[in-house]
Parts: C-alpha cells; structure tokens; sequence
C-alpha cells in the first residue's frame, strides 16, 4: 500500500474524531455571529473525505479525499478541499512542497488575509512555520507538532480580532470557528504523524 495512503486514512480517521468532538463547541462559536452549523459542516466534510480516502485506488487517497471534502456545504470544506487537492499533486516531491502547494491554495482560494478572523489567522501561520521547519531539514512530525501548536495559539488570538467582513456582528471576545477547526485539524494530523513516526 502506498505510504501516503496509509497515513492519509490514519489521519482523517483522527479528524473525524476529533471535529465530532469539537462539534457542539464549534457550532456554538458559530453561532455567536453567524447561523451556527460550521461544526456541523466541517464535520461532514471530514467524514466525506474519510469515506473516499477509504475507497480510493493505491494513491489516490488524498486526492479522493480532497474531491469529495470541497463538495461538502460551507466555504472551509471548499477551502480543504482545495489546499488537499493542491497536496495531493505535490505528493512526490517532498514535505515542503505539499506545505506549499496548500499554502498556495489556501491564499488563491480565499481573499481573507491574516487579521481579518477567518481559517486564514491560524492556517497561514502555522503552514507558513511547517515550511521553515522542514526547510531547515527537521523531520516532518516535528513541524507538524509546532504547526498544530501555531495553530491553536493563533485560533485563540482571533478573540481580540473584529470581523472583516461583518463589523457588526457581536463576536469579538470569541474565537472564529474556522480558525478553531483547523487548529483541531491540524492537531489531530500533528498526532498521527507522531504516533506512525
């Protein structure tokens, strides 16, 4: 079996837990400024891509497993989406270049920047750190580890952040939900990476 195939499936199996966990809260926060269902939707999206990575040919995992995650209802599934299909066809050469192609995705696929509190704040920081650790030769576990770690510091920061693109909305002092997914995302990556390590 091809060795991204395994990892991929490990991974959208903890990803799955880990947003059905998350879910409620995640809705909550949703719900603060906005129609409360983005825990909701993630979750489906997560669960999309579980199901077709499991089905998918010898490595075709990630790339299934994007497809059918930006299918999903909500901007952050189309979102994952893009940054795993981007992923997927940098698979064969080598960590910086898929932290790259899905930075690049994310930036080409939304006109959010970081400081306007979307899954922007914690995405780009942390992929932005994934590449200068692996840049500096360190082993992928490791920078995933200080990514998810990036993540979820800058997922707490967006508290003090104003809403772009809804000044009005009443949810400064909480957490954008996309920015919190993904840092529950990309813990749940940085676990299984060091688990198969």
């Amino acid at each position: 079996m091809h060795q991204h195939d395994a990892i991929v499936r490990a991974a959208l199996d903890r990803i799955v837990v880990a947003l059905a966990e998350a879910r409620e809260e995640l809705d909550a926060l949703d719900a603060v400024a906005d129609d409360g269902n983005h825990g909701t939707h993630i979750l489906a999206g997560a669960t999309a891509a579980r199901a077709a990575a499991a089905d998918a040919g010898e490595g075709q995992a990630l790339a299934a497993a994007a497809t059918a995650w930006a299918a999903e209802e909500g901007g952050a599934n189309s979102l994952w989406g893009a940054m795993g299909t981007a992923a997927a066809s940098a698979l064969d050469e080598g960590p910086v270049a898929i932290v790259d192609a899905a930075l690049k995705a994310l930036e080409s696929s939304t006109d959010a920047h970081v400081g306007d509190k979307s899954i922007v704040d914690t995405l780009a920081p942390a992929l932005g750190d994934a590449h200068v650790h692996l840049e500096r030769g360190e082993p992928g576990v490791d920078a995933a580890a200080h990514a998810a770690g990036v993540a979820e510091e800058a997922a707490v920061e967006t508290a003090a952040f104003e809403d772009r693109f809804d000044a009005s909305t009443p949810d400064l002092g909480y957490p954008d939900p996309g920015a919190s997914s993904s840092a529950v995302i990309l813990s749940a990556i940085a676990d299984v990476l060091a688990e198969l390590d």
